[in-house]
């Protein structure tokens, strides 16, 4: 299962902006365990292959 939304960042403790944030939840099961794995970044940002590498490293032990 795949959700993408969108969310505010917390205030930049310097200047107190906050930054839209994208966000990929995905969820998933293999065997009776489930494992859920958020990715968010900036949007706009080409967050594609650091997302990868950490979803890529997600391995099923056992």
């Amino acid at each position: 299962m795949l959700a993408t939304y969108e969310i505010g960042s917390a205030p930049n403790s310097v200047t107190g902006k906050k930054a839209l944030l994208a966000v990929e939840r995905y969820v998933f099961n293999h065997n009776g365990t489930t494992v859920v794995l958020t990715l968010s970044g900036a949007k706009g940002a080409d967050n594609v292959d650091p997302w990868k590498v950490v979803s890529n490293s997600l391995t099923w032990n056992g």
